[in-house]
């Protein structure tokens, strides 16, 4: 069980919520409606609370957001080949992001054993990855619209 704290859910949770789906979103080729995106937002990272609250091994709770993530890419619109490429491109990004955030972290010789932080100072721990995250989007809007304007050609 990974408990949280509320938190977290809001500085950290939703935030990522937030980038995933907009990472989906760009993959997808579609405009953002902004209620419809920051709802989803809220009620997956409320989801991803509640997902690891649960008696379940480490790692499976991953496996259920994204299956979750598809579901609300789904329901709102955009198609499941997306959503399904999107949900698992967009998980990859977010370890590769704490991958590349631990690496910083331990390159300044900043201890991360997160079981004895307080919620804020793990939320702080956090924004790096956060930041990395969002420039893979901004490099996938980049790559996508520039895909776009050479097949317009």
């Amino acid at each position: 069980m990974l408990k949280l704290h509320w938190l977290e859910i809001i500085l950290r949770c939703i935030p990522e919520m937030l980038l995933v789906i907009w990472g989906i979103y760009e993959l997808a080729k579609k405009s953002i409606n902004i209620k419809v995106y920051i709802l989803s937002s809220i009620i997956m990272g409320i989801a991803t609370f509640f997902v690891r609250m649960l008696p379940i091994y480490f790692g499976l709770h991953t496996f259920i957001m994204v299956i979750l993530i598809i579901c609300v890419m789904a329901i709102i619109d955009i198609p499941i080949i997306n959503a399904i490429c999107g949900g698992f491109l967009m998980t990859s990004i977010l370890y590769l992001s704490e991958y590349f955030n631990i690496a910083i972290l331990n390159s300044f010789n900043i201890n991360i054993s997160i079981e004895f932080l307080n919620p804020i100072i793990k939320c702080i721990f956090g924004i790096p990855s956060l930041i990395i995250t969002y420039l893979f989007i901004i490099t996938i809007r980049y790559f996508v619209k520039v895909k776009i304007e050479n097949i317009s050609y």
